[in-house]
Order: C-alpha cells, then structure tokens, then sequence
C-alpha cells in the first residue's frame, strides 16, 4: 500500500486510499482524478444520485451501468474497479465522499493547504494579501496557502480563521468581536 501524502480516516478514506495506492501503481492517478470529478458532475444530477443510492436497485444493476458508462466515457480501469467493490460491499453511496478525499490527497500533494478566512464584511484587495502573507507563515516553505472566504455578519467584526482540515493539523484562531463579546459576558457573570 502506498502511503497518502495526509491521512485519511473512516470507510471512505480507507477506500481511498485503496484508490489512490493502485492509482499510484497503475499510473492513472491524474486520469483517476478526472474520472472522479466528471462523476461527481453527473451524481449531481438528482436522477442519477437517487439511482446510485436506491437500495432497491441490486448493486449488480448499478455496476453494469457505471461499466458501460465508464466504458464509453474512457474511464480508467483503476476508477471501475472502485465501483465494482463499492458495490459489491453496498457502499456505492460513498463516492462523492471517496471524491472530495482523492481531490484533496491531490491537492496535498501540490503543496496546497485549505485555509478558510470568515469575516464581517469582505476583505478588499490589500486585506487578502496581508491575511495571505500572515497565513503563509503557518506552512511549510514548500507549500501554498489555497484560501476560501467567507462572510459571516454574525462575527460582528475580526476573523475566524482555520488553517489545514480534517486531514492534516488543523489550526483554528477566533480573533472575532462576537467571541471576544462572549468571554467578557462570561467574566462578567462569574460570582465575585
């Protein structure tokens, strides 16, 4: 088994990392990746979503139709065999997940760290850059800072920031007004 280049937990992240040993060994991760996300694409599809997770639908019905439409789609054989045993084990319902995990084993191993930033308001062009260079000291040299914002009037003013995900040493900072509000609340309810 190859190792991932971040951990990866429960039953989608031990098929996933089935996934991405054999990718690595076939030589089809980036073509395994592709597959991944196109179906992705499709499973949002409500259709096809309901289809895929009916457990009325015998696995063996699901599975001869993502055969035929891997088949004609030129996915890799590496990606139909994942199919093939998520189906056998009833557990086709897991795909998105194992999705989203093998997108971010890719990512990890770019270098690229998630790192969400929730404000008040929406930072302007120099508040992004200056939140990108205090954040970039928090990683390795050899990695990059993959920033998502999000506006949350409720924090009232300052940040929330959290650095690294579920996969890796997350770091979470509450520099907001609403939290700093709260610990004044608590002091001052405390008995003297």
């Amino acid at each position: 088994m190859i190792k991932t280049p971040v951990p990866t937990f429960g039953i989608a992240g031990t098929y996933t990392q089935a996934l991405y040993s054999a990718s690595v060994k076939n030589k089809t991760k980036d073509i395994v990746a592709k597959d991944l996300i196109n179906f992705g694409e499709v499973l949002k599809n409500p259709k096809v979503s309901d289809y895929i997770n009916d457990p009325f639908v015998g696995s063996s019905d699901k599975l001869s139709l993502l055969k035929e439409v891997g088949g004609k789609t030129g996915m890799a054989d590496t990606t139909i065999n994942l199919f093939g045993t998520l189906a056998e084990n009833h557990r086709l319902n897991l795909v998105s997940e194992v999705s989203h995990i093998f997108a971010r084993l890719m990512k990890a191993e770019k270098g690229e760290v998630p790192a969400t930033v929730t404000t008040a308001q929406p930072l302007d062009t120099k508040q992004r850059k200056d939140v990108e260079a205090a954040l970039a000291k928090f990683v390795n040299k050899n990695e990059k800072i993959e920033l998502v914002e999000k506006v949350d009037p409720t924090i009232l003013g300052g940040m929330i920031v959290d650095i690294g995900d579920k996969y890796t040493d997350m770091k979470y900072i509450d520099m907001s007004t609403a939290s700093k509000i709260k610990i004044y609340q608590d002091l001052l309810r405390q008995p003297v």
